[in-house]
C-alpha cells in the first residue's frame, strides 16, 4: 500500500519517508512485493531533477503549466500523490521548481553572449593600432570608430543569441508564471528573479566598464555602470521579444559610415545602441 504522510502548513519538509509506486518497483525489479521507502528529501530532489531535464531541451516558453506531469511522474516512479505529498501540495513543488531553475548555473547566464563577446574582441584586436595615438594616448576619434565598429558587428549576433537562449527565454516566462502561485508562494519566486536580474546585470555592468574605460570613456554625471548596463540589455531584450513572436517589421538595417568611413548596413538595434552608450558616457 502507498503511504503518504502530510507536511506542515507552511509546505516546509518534514523529514519524513515517503513510498515509491510498488507496481513501478515490482516491474523494474522483476519481482512483487512492498515497495522501499524513499526518503521524503531524496524524492523532493528526484522530482525537481525529474522536471528540470523535462525543461532542459527547449526552457520554458509560456510557463509551468507546460510541464507535463504524466511524464513527470512516471520518471519519478511515484504515485502523483506522493509526490506532492512530498512537497505539501502541487503549488510548492512548482514554487521549488521555479526556485531551481533560477539558481546560478553558469559563470554569466540569461542573455549574456559569448558569441557576441568573440566578435568584439576579435574588432578591437583587429584595429588596435587605432584606439592609440604614436604618443600612446587614447585617440578620441580613433577609439570611438573601433567602438562603433564592435557594436556593428556585435549587437546582431547579440539579439539573436538572445532569442535562442534556454536560460533568457526560462526567466521570462517564471516572471509572468510567478503570478499564477498563491500569494504565500509569490515573494521567494519574485526575490530569486530579482537576485537572478542583478547577477545578470552586475556581471554586464563589468563587462561595459572593462571595454568603455579601454576607449577613454566613463559613465556621464549621475549614471551608473549598472544603469547604463540596464538600458543596454533591456534594448537587446527588447528587440528580441519583438522577433520571437514575430513583428518582422521591428527589424531593419540603414546604411551608414563603418569604421573605414563608407557606407555599411547597420542594424537599427546597434545604431540605438550606440546613440545610447554616447549619451551615458562620456571621456573625462
Amino acid at each position: 500500500m502507498n503511504e503518504r504522510r502530510a507536511d506542515s502548513a507552511s509546505g516546509q519538509d518534514s523529514g519524513l519517508p515517503v513510498h515509491n509506486n510498488p507496481a513501478s518497483t515490482a516491474a523494474r525489479n522483476g519481482s512483487a512485493g512492498r515497495a522501499k521507502r524513499i526518503p521524503r528529501a531524496e524524492l523532493r530532489a528526484r522530482v525537481l531533477d525529474a522536471a528540470q531535464e523535462l525543461l532542459a531541451d527547449g526552457g520554458l516558453s509560456v510557463g509551468l503549466h507546460q510541464l507535463n506531469m504524466e511524464e513527470l511522474i512516471r520518471r519519478v516512479g511515484v504515485p502523483r500523490s506522493s509526490a506532492f505529498a512530498a512537497f505539501g501540495g502541487k503549488d510548492e513543488l512548482l514554487t521549488q521548481l521555479m526556485l531551481r531553475l533560477l539558481e546560478p548555473s553558469e559563470p554569466r547566464t540569461l542573455g549574456y553572449s559569448p558569441g557576441t563577446d568573440e566578435l568584439a574582441t576579435a574588432v578591437f584586436r583587429t584595429y588596435a593600432d587605432r584606439i592609440r595615438n604614436a604618443d600612446g594616448d587614447i585617440d578620441p576619434e580613433g577609439a570611438d570608430a573601433v567602438l562603433k565598429e564592435s557594436i556593428r558587428v556585435g549587437l546582431a549576433r547579440n539579439v539573436v543569441d538572445t532569442m535562442q537562449s534556454t536560460e533568457w527565454r526560462t526567466y521570462m516566462a517564471l516572471s509572468v508564471s510567478v503570478s499564477s502561485l498563491p500569494p504565500a508562494q509569490q515573494p521567494r519566486v519574485r526575490e530569486a528573479l530579482r537576485l537572478a536580474q542583478m547577477r545578470f546585470l552586475e556581471q554586464m555592468a563589468d563587462l561595459y566598464r572593462s571595454v568603455l574605460e579601454r576607449v577613454g570613456r566613463r559613465p556621464s554625471e549621475g549614471v551608473t555602470w549598472l544603469q547604463i548596463a540596464a538600458v543596454g540589455t533591456s534594448l537587446v531584450e527588447g528587440m528580441a521579444s519583438k522577433r520571437l513572436i514575430g513583428i518582422d517589421e521591428a527589424h531593419g538595417t540603414a546604411l551608414r559610415p563603418g569604421i573605414d568611413g563608407e557606407p555599411v548596413e547597420w542594424e537599427t538595434t546597434a545604431l540605438a545602441f550606440w546613440k545610447m552608450l554616447n549619451g551615458l558616457t562620456h571621456r573625462p
